[in-house]
């Protein structure tokens, strides 16, 4: 590999490691947006599963096996976003409503070990990519990962705030029961 920089690599990375955190950020409820606002970003999982897609089968050629089943995983929340029980169940576990429904009392293990699995794809692919890069672009790749999420996810302007601290009143607002279906009461 010579000395120039390779963009294709840097930009995978890039996008993974903001994957990896993204998840990571869900998974141990560090923030998450209410579910009126969750139910909005389908296409968040179109972009996961292209990602993917691109690094295993186009880019990396390795893990296509894991990716095959990340891959339908994902174009099954895509297809029935909002419709689906599963699809509800995950839209509502990964949202700030959860922590206000009856369910949350219990351990919601389909969908904690399946963002893990999204995290663990994501992390390997992240390990992978970093083969072709140098140091100093692993570095800037991480730094601008960690923009990204200080622009998105920790923005005070958006509704993406923290279970477990002070949420803004407006955000509160958005805030809703869930039903036995795992869909939000309308009010």
């Amino acid at each position: 590999m010579g000395a120039e920089m390779n963009i294709t690599a840097a930009f995978l990375f890039f996008v993974e490691c903001y994957h990896v955190f993204s998840h990571a950020i869900i998974l141990f409820r560090v923030r998450s947006l209410p579910r009126k606002d969750l139910v909005r970003v389908r296409y968040y999982f179109f972009l996961d599963t292209l990602t993917v897609f691109v690094v295993c089968f186009l880019y990396t050629g390795r893990l296509r096996w894991i990716a095959c089943i990340q891959i339908i995983q994902h174009m099954f929340y895509v297809v029935t976003w909002e419709r689906s029980f599963l699809a509800k169940r995950v839209i509502a576990w990964s949202s700030l409503d959860w922590l206000r429904a009856p369910q949350s009392t219990q351990w919601a293990w389909f969908e904690i070990l399946g963002t893990l699995f999204d995290l663990s794809v994501h992390a390997a692919n992240t390990y992978i990519l970093g083969q072709f890069l140098s140091t100093a672009e692993i570095i800037i790749s991480l730094m601008l990962s960690q923009c990204l999420l200080y622009a998105v996810i920790f923005n005070p302007r958006f509704a993406w705030s923290s279970p477990r601290g002070a949420i803004p009143s407006w955000v509160e607002k958005r805030i809703k029961v869930i039903n036995d279906d795992y869909s939000s009461k309308v009010e």
